[in-house]
């Protein structure tokens, strides 16, 4: 901001890093005494100021737009006329949600399937095992 004042020559910019007091003292004293710094303020003031109708008159020009326009049915927002359930975008969080569901129900059959594989293997595994142990014990005894 201080360059685009600096550059439009109403301001004198100071380093705020390294500011000293007299370094602030001699760019307030530029700023006073130097009078192209007036000058380009007055001639921003009056670019500023001139404007083809005042507020007043922009706000009457505007309602009898309006009313010469039936209402300005064009001009009105389409967005006014979305349902709340698209303007909160909750349709498209419930298609997430049930895809999410979706995911979840299926990782968890996928899991109780792998887990279940994985037990009957070893519960034929330990079948084996212990059949093969008690026939090493009578063997011994």
């Amino acid at each position: 901001m201080q360059k685009l004042m600096e550059s439009k020559g109403i301001a004198k910019a100071v380093n705020r890093k390294s500011l000293k007091k007299e370094d602030l003292i001699d760019a307030v004293m530029e700023v006073l005494n130097n009078s192209s710094y007036r000058q380009a303020i007055t001639q921003l003031r009056e670019l500023a100021l001139d404007v083809p109708m005042t507020g007043l008159e922009k706000a009457i020009w505007w309602v009898e737009y309006v009313l010469r326009n039936k209402g300005a049915k064009h001009l009105r927002n389409p967005a006014a006329d979305v349902p709340l359930y698209q303007y909160y975008l909750l349709d498209v969080i419930g298609l997430f949600m049930l895809l999410a569901g979706i995911y979840v129900t299926i990782s968890y059959f996928v899991f109780k399937t792998i887990v279940n594989k994985i037990a009957v293997k070893l519960r034929k595994n330990l079948k084996k095992n212990v059949t093969e142990l008690g026939t090493f014990i009578r063997n011994i005894s």
